[in-house]
């Protein structure tokens, strides 16, 4: 971004947390492939596994007869290796720290089950940076619906839904953004088909971590 372009203001930055803050795909799809060959003796596509991350993990077994029972085997399979089998993205921390130190509002808002948050911002050492952190559980609906930004806005004693960014990695945090009435931002290391991804015109396009203080200013 050169300084003649004009930046994006607003009062607070709400990130997804999978993808965008927290390299785990690749735990994530293993997980998935796991359940998928247990329940069904194949493993789908990449790409389908992918379509699914982002939204509740009860979502991710469409047409199958036990869904809940295919989510106990994935957390199971799953459980303990956020340590050995996850990462922080490269330049995520010192974002986080400018972020901070030009005075937006952070907040996180993620699918995850509270357990599996409070799991990642243990092992990652995140949490402090963040005003509010929403999981599944402190919605009533889900992404890509609207609800989650909605909720984190209300917590916040936000009235105006174009006062809030929301950073994320799949077409189901656009698409949350745009149904709550809030700017959007996609960062260029998702693991998600980057052309669908633009199709939906995010307000902004994240090359690296630091393009994103760089890219707003303060209302």
């Amino acid at each position: 971004m050169t300084e003649k372009m004009k930046k994006i203001e607003v009062e607070a930055v709400l990130f997804d947390m999978d993808g965008t803050l927290v390299d785990s795909i690749g735990l994530i799809v293993a997980g998935h492939e796991h359940t998928w060959k247990e329940y069904t003796g194949s493993v789908p596509p990449r790409e389908m596994i992918l379509s699914q991350i982002g939204k509740p993990l009860q979502e991710a077994y469409p047409g199958m007869e036990d869904p809940l029972k295919m989510v106990d085997t994935y957390r199971i399979w799953c459980e303990g290796k956020t340590d050995t089998h996850t990462g922080i993205y490269v330049g995520v921390v010192a974002m986080l720290e400018e972020l901070k130190r030009m005075n937006f509002r952070l907040g996180l808002v993620t699918s995850r089950f509270r357990e599996g948050l409070e799991d990642c911002m243990r092992v990652h050492g995140l949490a402090d940076y963040f005003e509010i952190l929403l999981s599944q559980e402190d919605s009533t609906g889900h992404k890509p619906g609207p609800e989650p930004l909605l909720a984190a806005a209300e917590r916040m004693s936000i009235s105006d839904m174009s006062r809030i960014l929301y950073v994320g990695d799949s077409v189901h945090d656009v698409k949350s953004a745009h149904a709550a009435g809030c700017r959007s931002a996609v960062v260029d290391w998702t693991s998600m088909d980057k052309e669908e991804l633009r199709a939906l015109e995010p307000d902004l396009w994240i090359e690296e971590a630091m393009d994103l203080p760089r890219s707003l200013s303060l209302i």
